[in-house]
């Protein structure tokens, strides 16, 4: 539930251009709520007692309720909320024609985290009027959603280093798994970013951007790496149950689990990147022709990976998978080009969309697997029959590109499970084409 009133206007200053000034303030209620299901979607056995030894079919311990997506028991269910409220004042002005200032600042209180105080400063000068330098820099913050602070529940996964499946447990924060790895409660994510670019316009028909920027976040929270059992202990001998030396394996056995998941705020991150813009305009074969190109290219670092438990080391908690997932699982180039032919009440439209290249080791540790870049095209054709009554046609990767299937071989199981593509990080999806008819109808 949000409640917001802002207030905007002008204001003489006494200079050549008049004070822009934006005032407001916000409230925000937010809630979760996870309800248990039915009893035997999560019972272990017909009592639900963990006193009562249950094998499966390979000896080891039956796992309770339905397997693959057991049943929310009355342990995740979960209620709960909070609230906040913010005020802000954005104001903005020019000095002399060519320098424009621009400056905001934010307060905001949650009733789970405190209060914070964040702001933004942007300069621009225009050297002439077709050419411009302009920069801004901020602090930024996140508060943890209510999903990552109350989301909790057992799946059954394939165990990428054996092939079987084992249930994996996702603990909420602030929960008796966390708190006995002793991670603490989330808190919020810290950021400062810069840009620093120009703008050229040299005529009517052109246009020219370059923006470089670099974005530092401090406590990012993330999903950690599958905290699973030791084999050995750490007096060196193999984990047993009267070996009192694996700390793992005591937190985890009560809950009859492979390996757990959480989040928490393990990993310093440091994001570098560029875009230009490009638009040009003109005339051509009797109609008009817009040409568009976006480029975009991105660089994400983990510059410090942290525990503040005594049992899981940095390296533990985020392991060098889920590194590669936050540095390389995005694309780090994404280019657009984009042509526009209009005449008369017909448009032509074709696209095309690079992705570049992304990497994941998550689900076959040991082997990191390169999913190569790709550029897929999009075409459509529009017709404003009336001023209310417009028809499409088009497609979306109109070449049936696809995205690189598993390695045969190293990306063991999944290969000689069936699966074809994989699912942890990819440059785009897996559905090829997509082709569409439409009609618009303005009342």
């Amino acid at each position: 539930t949000t409640v917001n009133l802002d207030f905007r206007g002008t204001i003489d200053i006494g200079s050549s251009e008049p004070l822009s000034l934006a005032v407001g303030g916000e409230y925000r209620n937010e809630n979760y709520a996870i309800e248990a299901g039915d009893p035997v979607s999560y019972s272990y056995g017909r009592t639900n007692n963990p006193a009562i030894v249950i094998r499966n079919q390979n000896g080891g311990f039956a796992a309770p309720g339905i397997q693959g997506f057991p049943g929310f028991s009355p342990n995740e269910a979960v209620d709960d909320g909070r609230d906040s409220y913010a005020l802000y004042v954005d104001a903005e002005t020019r000095f002399a024609d060519k320098f424009l200032i621009g400056g905001a600042v934010r307060f905001e209180d949650y009733s789970d985290f405190g209060n914070t105080t964040t702001g933004k400063l942007s300069l621009r000068y225009d050297f002439t009027e077709t050419f411009a330098v302009r920069g801004t820099v901020a602090t930024g913050f996140r508060a943890p959603g209510v999903q990552q602070l109350f989301y909790s529940q057992r799946s059954t996964n394939i165990d990428p280093a054996t092939g079987l499946l084992a249930d994996t447990l996702t603990a909420r924060q602030d929960s008796a798994v966390t708190r006995a790895f002793g991670i603490d409660p989330l808190k919020e994510e810290e950021s400062t970013s810069a840009t620093l670019g120009f703008s050229w316009r040299p005529n009517d028909n052109f246009s020219f951007t370059v923006d470089v920027f670099r974005i530092d976040i401090d406590d990012r929270i993330i999903f950690s790496s599958n905290i699973a059992p030791e084999t050995v202990g750490t007096n060196g001998l193999p984990c047993t149950p009267t070996n009192t030396n694996c700390p793992i394996r005591t937190i985890l056995a009560p809950f009859r689990v492979a390996q757990a998941q959480f989040f928490t705020n393990a990993i310093d991150t440091e994001t570098t990147g560029i875009d230009i813009v490009g638009e040009f305009s003109t005339e051509a074969a009797g109609g008009t022709l817009d040409l568009t190109a976006l480029l975009h290219w991105n660089k994400t670092e983990v510059t410090s990976r942290r525990s503040q438990s005594a049992i899981l080391s940095p390296t533990q908690l985020f392991d060098d998978s889920q590194v590669t997932l936050i540095e390389e699982g995005q694309p780090g180039e994404h280019h657009i080009l984009q042509g526009v032919w209009t005449r008369g009440n017909w448009d032509w439209t074709l696209r095309a969309n690079y992705y570049g290249e992304v990497a994941g080791e998550g689900f076959t540790p040991g082997f990191k697997q390169t999913w190569d870049g790709a550029t897929l095209f999009d075409a459509a054709v529009g017709w404003n029959v009336s001023d209310k009554l417009r028809i499409s046609i088009g497609g979306n990767n109109i070449f049936d590109t696809y995205p690189d299937k598993w390695d045969a071989v190293n990306a063991f199981p999944f290969p000689q499970l069936g699966f074809t593509y994989g699912w942890e990080t990819l440059p785009f999806g897996i559905n090829g084409s997509y082709f569409y008819a439409k009609v618009d109808y303005r009342f």
